[in-house]
């Protein structure tokens, strides 16, 4: 799908962002809590990354589940809504819509995006992401950014889960990963590559929410003809007791690094946690660079 000789922009961190506009993210459902508190503040924040040069916009969707936001008081109805809303809220002219698609993990709300093994059966993850599947292909985004996937169970399970809905959205599965070969559950990257990329409406299998410094080498170990959908956190750990990240926040990537995320096969470049709006402007320029 992506034949242009530079990898496509994609945003930042919207929690980062969020936080900038003064947004306190520190219950269960993060930023997601905003969709039903404060739309008007994801809005903004979506504007922020649009501003700075991003073509694809992930949703605001990340932690909303719906067994996730009825412990927290939600009605059925208002998940719904909120899932729907995440979508509109990130239409602008001129930059696709990339729902997001969090991982069983987020909703534990204990940091198991980065450990995987949980323990549950593959009808438990299908049950459990299969309703939110349905409403956010309802909403007609342009991608799916199924993210943060720390096994390869739950991989299969949504595999299995798109063709039971017949989705035909252009989709990419990103990895949450732990070293240089392995995603979180201590399973090989280069096999994730191999599960994902069969599917006929893969675009490119992804790397987020993961160091800078094991990009590269994650990219070297695993082969794709479609290309890799690659963004990285800050460098920082994730600490899921007193929810923050921990370590030095202007560890971003340099442009030495990104310029080998193109020559690897990159097809889609962008950020996670920790990355707000003038990174990605600043990646934008390496990006120009890179060819």
């Amino acid at each position: 799908m992506f034949s242009m000789q530079r990898p496509v922009l994609l945003d930042g961190g919207l929690s980062t962002a969020l936080e900038a506009l003064g947004a306190t993210l520190n219950t269960t459902l993060w930023s997601g809590e905003l969709l039903r508190s404060n739309r008007d503040q994801i809005r903004a924040a979506h504007q922020s990354f649009a501003d700075a040069g991003a073509l694809i916009l992930i949703t605001s969707s990340y932690q909303i589940s719906y067994p996730g936001c009825i412990a927290r008081g939600w009605s059925h109805e208002e998940i719904t809504d909120a899932l729907l809303a995440s979508t509109e809220l990130a239409r602008f002219d001129r930059v696709k819509v990339a729902a997001s698609v969090g991982p069983y993990g987020a909703y534990l709300a204990d940091g198991s995006e980065y450990r995987g093994n949980y323990g549950v059966s593959a009808e438990q993850l299908k049950d459990f992401h299969r309703e939110r599947l349905r409403v956010l292909i309802s909403s007609k985004p342009d991608f799916l950014a199924i993210e943060t996937i720390p096994e390869l169970d739950e991989a299969k399970a949504i595999l299995e889960l798109l063709n039971e809905l017949a989705s035909t959205i252009p989709f990419w599965i990103s990895f949450s990963c732990k070293n240089e070969s392995e995603i979180s559950s201590g399973e090989l990257f280069a096999d994730a590559v191999s599960l994902v990329r069969e599917n006929q409406h893969c675009i490119g299998v992804g790397i987020n929410c993961t160091s800078p410094e094991f990009i590269a080498p994650l990219m070297e170990s695993a082969q794709t003809d479609q290309g890799f959908v690659i963004y990285p956190n800050s460098g920082r750990t994730w600490d899921a007791i007193n929810k923050k990240w921990m370590g030095d926040q202007s560890s971003v990537f340099t442009s030495a690094q990104v310029v080998q995320w193109c020559e690897l096969g990159a097809v889609i470049i962008g950020g996670c946690c920790g990355v707000g709006p003038a990174d990605i402007q600043e990646l934008a320029s390496a990006i120009s660079a890179s060819k």
